[in-house]
């Protein structure tokens, strides 16, 4: 895959996570990150919500949960 197609679907999943998110859909999700990696879930906000498009991108859904 090209650099530019690699963005532009990075890109596309994090508009996604952003809407799941407005839509408190991923609620939980952001909780459990909070909690595993001591984080402020409005402070750490966008740091979290990257995190989860990046995971999502690479195919390691929910990899935070393995710890």
């Amino acid at each position: 895959m090209s650099n530019i197609h690699n963005e532009q679907t990075l890109e596309q999943i994090h508009e996604q996570v952003l809407e799941d998110d407005a839509k408190g859909l991923i609620d939980d999700d952001i909780d459990e990150i909070c909690y595993l990696y001591n984080l402020h879930a409005d402070d750490d906000r966008d740091e979290i919500l990257t995190f989860i498009s990046e995971n999502i991108f690479y195919n390691k859904e929910k990899i935070w949960k393995e710890y």
